[in-house]
């Protein structure tokens, strides 16, 4: 996605609209590793300026924000970046003048495993304006920026769901990143599908460069080391949230033994007193 062109014309397939212009806003975290050689390693996040053409001939400018993720745990790592870009403002012209103003955003979301309940490999989230009193849709798209500002748009693409057996350009062209094409070299694979087009000779040409790269073969592998650590890192820190849990509810029903305990006893208590003021009238 570094290559402008590529994903460009990727990112117009995915939001079926023509994106006149990109330009990458890469979020980079330089961290050192330790490796036989002491590598340091950059790694970034990228977000994409795009210009749109709308229907009206007009343009318009957002922001899209693409995340991808092998597990589901991600979630909270992609509402911290998306609660940065809600921050975020770039230049715009207004009336003749560049002026910073915060953009509309648009979140894609790439996922390496299956959604509960989602059994659509891309899946469209977009705003509905409702007429909350009548529960009638408005006949218009509210152009306000309270409204754009406050709301965005997503998509969410499940790779594993994703099948060459479609006529869909956008499945067809997203497929070539199936993991089903896997090889014995994790980092290679081995892509069946019969139909070509333009975009996807650009991909695959791409990779095929990037996987002869020896340099870039040894980013790969250190960022599989990396990923390694973190998911061992990730299952503890579950698994100290399950057992915090499970503490949590024990300490809970000991809480609500002694407070039945200590309810038995000032049920005593009150006929221990009962039965003193029956002996006393004796």
């Amino acid at each position: 996605m570094e290559d402008l062109d590529i994903a460009r014309e990727l990112l117009s397939l995915i939001l079926n609209t023509e994106i006149i212009s990109l330009s990458v806003k890469p979020q980079e975290i330089t961290m050192e590793y330790t490796t036989s050689d002491k590598t340091t390693i950059n790694i970034y996040r990228l977000d994409f300026v795009a210009v749109f053409k709308q229907p009206n001939g007009k343009t318009k400018k957002a922001l899209i924000e693409l995340q991808k993720s092998k597990r589901t745990t991600d979630i909270m790592r992609f509402r911290r970046y998306l609660g940065e870009n809600y921050q975020r403002e770039d230049v715009v012209t207004e009336n003749g003048l560049e002026v910073p103003k915060p953009l509309e955003i648009i979140t894609i979301y790439l996922l390496g495993f299956i959604l509960d309940d989602v059994p659509v490999a891309i899946m469209q989230v977009k705003n509905k304006f409702v007429n909350a009193v009548t529960g009638e849709a408005l006949l218009y798209e509210p152009r306000d920026q309270f409204v754009r500002l406050l709301n965005h748009e997503s998509y969410t693409i499940q790779i594993p769901l994703l099948t060459p057996n479609t006529k869909n350009k956008v499945e067809l062209t997203l497929d070539i990143f199936n993991q089903r094409y896997k090889t014995a070299d994790r980092h290679i694979l081995d892509y069946g599908g019969t139909q070509e087009t333009p975009l996807l000779n650009k991909i695959v040409h791409r990779l095929t460069r990037a996987i002869a790269d020896e340099q870039m073969r040894k980013k790969m592998d250190i960022e599989d080391d990396l990923d390694s650590k973190f998911q061992d890192l990730d299952s503890q820190i579950q698994k100290y949230r399950q057992e915090l849990q499970s503490q949590k509810q024990e300490l809970q029903s000991q809480k609500q033994e002694l407070q039945s305990q200590k309810q038995e006893l000032q049920d005593k208590d009150k006929e221990i007193a009962a039965l003193k003021k029956l002996l006393s009238k004796k």
